[in-house]
């Protein structure tokens, strides 16, 4: 269910709620007196118009409250009754009984009113024909056996549809169908987004009132051929910008063992990717970054995938984007212009293996292609292994050519140690006779200078004798006076030519008398003997 319309507890709103979905809500914006609710978070619409209503919301598969059909019933009835009736027989038109101004005159059940127009809709079309328009709402139906859904016109560039028509394929055309679809030289899967050209019939559900159109055949070519066309301008456009060949002529790491990935884990493609890594036994570093690989989600999560190892591409040697095979319809998720310029622009070398070798993608087509996830497993194997053996030969050659080299070195060295002693040996020789020739030499004027040095040293002795010889007589003269003085100044010849020594009690020589004091006792001595007094008076001499 897409959604619900109901009516409101007064019976004057038509309250209209569905999850939000771009293409609902523009078609909800052109409904007359339409007002969202945010509160309740839905749309009101008067209830006079849910002529409208049903008209633009029952070919989206909205569920209608059990009033709704009443409330349209009533409102088509007062339509009728004020009409002026057609006249019978016109092209496309419908007999309908006259009007009876009596109120008990017979009138059309819905289910009648419905045979009706469903037997002038197949009057209107009695054949098959050719319709084109995009799939929208296919896959909801997914795994029933009568498939519903819409095909959509659209202008070119605009996401708003300018119509819709809904669209049944049941079971047993089904059955028919999407096998051949699926099986033909190139596989076609119908889902959401392709453009097709189906054969249809017109058709009404009298139990709804639902107009559609009933599919019998699809032309596989019209839509591959759109695909095509949808590749070759995003490859036009890149080319013109000059990145076609801007990813795929990045250099290839060697070795390239950090590798970064974007699948889904749950794919046998990822399975059979890893597994061949690990069974390699080279010391790959896998990081997965989960992505839908079909589907509406495909483009996010892919643009994300992108722009998170963009942002952290030092950690990484090349990016790889697989996927299990699949038809060209499916591997057409991959055929975007957002995408092909991520891939395009990215910084990573990025190895792509989406598919099969007749099936191409634009991401194949600008980035190193390879035909399955185990085919781009193998390359990484094969790029270390190549790695290897390129180091294992350059190991040998350096080994062989350092070998000669170091037996060529040790040769040269081996010379030049016999030229080194050869030359050592005649140098010693020459300093040898020069060393002697120096001595002797040395000797010479060692004689020479001893014999003048012996010469000054007998004359400095002389010299020095006479020096000597001089300071004593001096020093005998000066003791010889100094002693006579000392015999002429000792007190003993004074005291023996009639002097006396005046001493203190203490035995203190007294010079003066300016230190006595009446009184005092004094120790005289003489020549041959001393004595002792008293100081009874002190007369000092006065100075000059």
């Amino acid at each position: 269910m897409t959604g619900s319309v109901e009516l409101d507890q007064d019976g004057t709103n038509l309250l209209i709620r569905f999850p939000y979905r771009e293409d609902l809500v523009a078609t909800v914006k052109d409904l007359p007196g339409r007002r969202w609710d945010p509160k309740g978070k839905l749309w009101r619409v008067p209830a006079a118009h849910v002529e409208l209503v049903y008209a633009a919301l029952s070919r989206h598969l909205f569920d209608f409250a059990p009033e709704i059909p009443s409330l349209l019933a009533g409102t088509l009835g007062s339509k009728r009754s004020d009409a002026k009736p057609k006249t019978p027989g016109a092209q496309g038109s419908l007999p309908l009984p006259p009007p009876d101004p009596d109120d008990t005159a017979p009138a059309l059940t819905i289910s009648g009113l419905n045979a009706r127009v469903r037997d002038g809709l197949r009057q209107q079309f009695p054949e098959a024909f050719w319709v084109v328009g995009e799939v929208v709402d296919f896959d909801k139906s997914s795994g029933r056996q009568h498939r519903f859904f819409q095909l959509v016109e659209k202008a070119r560039g605009e996401p708003r549809a300018l119509a819709a028509v809904e669209v049944a394929l049941f079971g047993n055309t089904a059955e028919r169908l999407l096998p051949r679809l699926a099986s033909g030289d190139a596989p076609l899967t119908l889902r959401d987004g392709i453009e097709i050209r189906a054969l249809v019939k017109i058709d009404l559900y009298v139990a709804t009132g639902r107009y559609q159109v009933v599919v019998q055949d699809i032309d596989p070519s019209f839509t591959l051929g759109k695909l095509a066309l949808t590749r070759e301008q995003i490859l036009g456009e890149l080319r013109q910008k000059g990145l076609a060949d801007r990813n795929r002529s990045l250099g290839f790491p060697v070795p390239a063992l950090r590798i970064g990935v974007l699948t889904s884990p749950e794919s046998d493609g990822w399975n059979d990717f890893l597994r061949h890594l690990q069974e390699s036994g080279v010391g790959f570093d896998a990081t997965l970054l989960p992505i839908k690989v079909q589907g509406a989600e495909l483009k996010p999560s892919l643009l994300a995938g992108l722009a998170w190892f963009a942002q952290n591409a030092q950690a990484f040697d090349v990016l790889c984007i697989v996927r299990g095979g699949g038809s060209r319809t499916d591997l057409a998720w991959f055929d975007d212009r957002e995408l092909a310029f991520a891939v395009a622009r990215h910084p990573l070398k990025i190895l792509v293996g989406i598919g099969h070798q007749r099936d191409q993608s634009v991401l194949d087509a600008i980035a190193h292609s390879e035909k399955t996830p185990t085919a781009v497993a193998d390359l990484l194997v094969r790029g270390v292994e190549e790695a290897r053996a390129f180091v294992r030969e350059r190991a040998a050659r350096l080994l062989e050519c350092v070998s000669s080299q170091l037996e060529h070195e040790r040769d040269d060295l081996a010379r030049r140690a016999r030229a080194v002693q050869r030359a050592a040996e005649h140098q010693l020789v020459r300093e040898h006779a020069a060393l002697a020739r120096a001595g002797r030499d040395l000797r010479s004027l060692l004689l020479l200078r001893l014999a003048g040095e012996r010469t000054d040293l007998r004359a400095a002795a002389a010299r020095v004798q006479h020096a000597v010889q001089r300071r004593f007589e001096q020093s005998a003269a000066r003791l010889e006076h100094q002693t006579t003085r000392q015999r002429l100044l000792d007190p003993r010849r004074v005291l023996a030519r009639g002097y006396a020594l005046a001493r203190a009690a203490d035995g203190r020589v007294l010079p003066s008398v300016a230190k006595l004091a009446v009184g005092q006792v004094l120790r005289l001595q003489f020549r041959d003997g001393h004595a002792e007094s008293r100081v009874e008076d002190v007369h000092p001499t006065p100075h000059e």
